[in-house]
């Protein structure tokens, strides 16, 4: 079979992922003929005139991303997916789509319409699989995991046997739509390296500290023991009861063996470890870790939860190679952090972990959301403050956006699809309104969030007048940034 992956993904939005990139290998194994189209590199006229440049908030480097694509042609997405359509000729084409993506694919195989079987498989057709099959152009969803039903349904493709009992196989017949049995999950440790190969090599740019390096993301783990009100694990997780343990992890020998064979097909050195948090891996799993990674003399980043740290694990982390860490602090004010959120950490907890952190220097950054349900402009500067009190460099900042089978998303029974039955875009989230504030007003917050956390108190009064559209507003943003 000819199978083509379909990354509907934004522009320059690099990072190998994980799930195609192990799907392909699993393809290659059962002597399948593999292909992607990625969208991440395809400059059309909307891309190359909305893209945001860097903002001036990290090292500059020998050379940028920016550059690396300057020279590519423009031209319209369509017109590259029917080219690719005809050059490989795929008998099956896998979308690995989110929320966020899903019309946009959509809408783009709608105008083209390939001769091709077409499949769905990610976060948003497992939470949704018969919203995704009611459109005509989609045959079939996969539901959970997907690297077992795809060989499995190659074969019954390829031989015009009979698909329907497939496990995790959502399908449509005589105008119905029919979702399978799950079947358990796959033994992490049996599947193969991620197949980077399949990838435009610039989904391996990694600057960092002014540096460039080679690298992606890389996950260890699958799912998540935890139940935030803004995450989609949480229905996930009633939805894949059956299939076993929700999360769970690779063996520490699978992961240095991978690793190895990365660095050396691909150069790289530089990693990002995509596992909600690392730090839910106990110290026995990670002095294991520790003995394989300290030898292979990689750096990665990760992601951290403040409430299962340990001083311990900061030094296993240290010693393996980690130099980034991003904590989660999702906002500065406890009460919607515990009520609004569900996540039970202290001010105290995130502090002594990042300053954990910092002594062992490695480079913090935070993640934090704004627009969340009921929150003031008080509230969001709360979030700002205590940033700045941490005195990290660079805040990650997110406009909460309300995923189907979140809690948030239950709770206020939101609709997020648009007039024409499109779903609203991640771009779009203030439009959602769930703060007490206007979207323009938390739009605003986004933009400048970081020139607060940076720039002294007495110039908050002139950032504040570059929260607006204007453009006497933009040009003074352009100014501030540059300080």
């Amino acid at each position: 079979m000819r199978i083509l992956f379909f990354h509907p993904n934004d522009y320059l939005y690099i990072g190998i992922p994980n799930g195609i990139a192990t799907l392909s290998a699993v393809a290659k194994q059962n002597n399948h003929q593999v292909d992607i189209f990625d969208a991440t590199f395809i400059k059309t006229q909307q891309t190359e005139d909305n893209h945001e440049k860097d903002k001036g908030l990290f090292l500059p480097t020998k050379y940028t991303l920016e550059d690396l694509t300057r020279n590519d042609p423009i031209e319209n997405i369509e017109d590259a997916l029917d080219r690719k359509l005809k050059e490989f000729k795929p008998d099956l084409i896998g979308v690995s789509t989110m929320t966020g993506t899903f019309s946009w694919s959509l809408n783009i195989l709608n105008r083209i319409k390939p001769q091709a079987k077409i499949i769905y498989g990610g976060v948003h057709p497992s939470i949704s699989p018969k919203e995704v099959l009611k459109h005509s152009i989609v045959d079939f969803v996969c539901v959970g995991e997907g690297e077992e039903l795809l060989v499995e349904l190659c074969e019954c493709l390829a031989n015009e046997k009979d698909y329907s009992m497939l496990n995790n196989l959502g399908y449509k017949k005589d105008g119905s739509a029919y979702i399978n049995e799950l079947r358990s999950f796959v033994n992490l440790d049996a599947l193969p390296t991620p197949d980077w190969s399949l990838f435009d090599e610039r989904h391996l740019f990694r600057p960092f500290m002014g540096e460039i390096y080679k690298g992606s993301f890389y996950e260890m783990s699958r799912g998540c023991p935890m139940n935030c009100n803004y995450c989609v694990n949480i229905s996930l997780k009633q939805i894949l009861k059956k299939c076993g343990s929700y999360f769970r992890f690779q063996s520490p020998k699978t992961t240095i063996r991978q690793l190895s064979e990365l660095k050396e097909k691909y150069g790289a050195t530089w990693f990002k470890f995509a596992d909600d948090s690392i730090t839910y891996f106990n110290e026995e799993y990670l002095e294991e870790l520790a003995e394989g990674l300290s030898k292979l003399n990689i750096q990665f980043g990760c992601s951290i939860r403040p409430e299962a740290v340990t001083k311990r694990k900061i030094e296993l982390l240290k010693s393996m190679g980690c130099v980034a860490a991003t904590v989660g602090i999702e906002s500065g004010n406890p009460r919607i952090r515990k009520e609004v959120l569900n996540r039970h950490m202290s001010d105290q907890q995130i502090e002594k972990t990042i300053n954990d952190l910092t002594e062992a220097n490695i480079r913090v950054t935070t993640f934090n959301m704004i627009g969340l349900p009921g929150e003031t402009r008080e509230d969001i500067f709360k979030t700002i403050k205590f940033n700045k009190s941490l005195n990290i460099e660079a805040a990650n900042v997110y406009i909460i956006y309300p995923y189907p089978g979140t809690s948030i998303h239950k709770k206020y029974k939101i609709n997020i699809f648009d007039n024409s039955g499109d779903i609203i875009t991640v771009s779009q989230a203030s439009s959602f309104h769930l703060a007490e504030i206007e979207p323009k007003e938390v739009e605003g917050l986004w933009k400048t969030f970081n020139l607060y956390m940076r720039l002294p108190e007495k110039l908050w009064p002139i950032i504040e007048l570059s929260e607006g559209e204007s453009n006497a507003a933009k040009e003074l943003y352009s100014r501030l940034i540059e300080l």
